[in-house]
């Protein structure tokens, strides 16, 4: 299997159609358009949970652009970090940008997101789908960069004593570092090795969804709900039907979260069937 964003311009073309982003020279406002409308895409683990289910041990298993961009429009799913970054970078080759994948290592461990570096004007700035970042963001060795978002602020600094830039997200009561990566070209077939690997990680061992929405970050691990503003963060515990408490809040049908919910078990049971259950780094 070989990973080639041209191979998929027809998901590209139909993204730009429903989001009615009309094409011309790849600038600042197009580049910031395209993001702020593939932002609607939920980060979520939902499908990849499905399509592992269908595919366990079958490469077929990672989603392709063409199904990330129907599964939202039929069913306002997303994706995880993989298959939004090859999506988004889909997209954004598509209509003539220059960007390439990097590897980015968070506290779960190495290599366990994803994220792009794009060209644009003689700069260089991080594109973060699988973050849920709407703008592009600077990369700058010199001094650290500091952007807003709706729900928190986010700083980037290089640090030359390991030579990754650093990402944090942080609001009125807060700072958290979420992860560092290189400026480093990742190649396909890499790229396609640390996707595939991402469906035995600890974070498939359960439900998980994000977006941004007008009220905040929301987000979604098993019962556990999180809204996150600027000035702080709003917890509880679903109590009862969840699938339908996704569907309210995420848009995403309540019978396709029944079907995930089926599917994880399993899935689960699969992976200690075949030697390939995890445990989180951290313990």
């Amino acid at each position: 299997m070989i990973l080639r964003p041209s191979d998929h311009y027809d998901a590209a073309t139909e993204f730009l159609k429903f989001a009615r982003i009309r094409e011309g020279r790849p600038e600042e406002r197009m580049l910031e358009e395209i993001l702020r409308r593939f932002s609607r895409f939920p980060y979520e683990n939902i499908s990849k949970i499905l399509k592992l289910n269908r595919k366990f041990l079958d490469p077929d298993r990672i989603r392709t652009p063409c199904e990330v961009v129907e599964d939202h429009l039929r069913f306002r799913l997303g994706g995880t970090c993989f298959s939004l970054t090859f999506t988004l970078q889909t997209i954004l080759e598509r209509v003539g940008f220059a960007c390439y994948p990097v590897m980015a290592h968070m506290r779960s461990g190495d290599n366990t997101h994803c994220a792009l570096v794009l060209w644009m004007a003689g700069r260089k700035y991080l594109v973060d789908p699988g973050y849920l970042l709407h703008r592009p963001l600077a990369l700058d060795k010199d001094q650290r960069r500091i952007y807003h978002t709706t729900f928190s602020g986010v700083e980037v600094r290089f640090d030359a004593r390991d030579e990754h830039y650093h990402l944090y997200t942080f609001n009125r009561v807060e700072s958290k570092w979420r992860y560092r990566f290189q400026d480093r070209p990742v190649p396909p077939e890499e790229f396609l090795r640390h996707w595939l690997d991402s469906f035995y990680r600890p974070t498939m061992h359960g439900l998980c969804l994000s977006i941004t929405t007008e009220e905040g970050l929301l987000y979604l691990h098993n019962d556990y709900f999180r809204r996150t503003t600027f000035d702080g963060k709003q917890t509880l515990r679903v109590k009862s039907d969840l699938p339908r408490f996704v569907e309210m809040r995420f848009g995403i049908p309540a019978e396709l979260v029944e079907e995930a919910a089926r599917a994880l078990q399993e899935n689960l049971r699969l992976e200690r069937e075949y030697g390939l259950f995890r445990v989180p780094e951290n313990g």
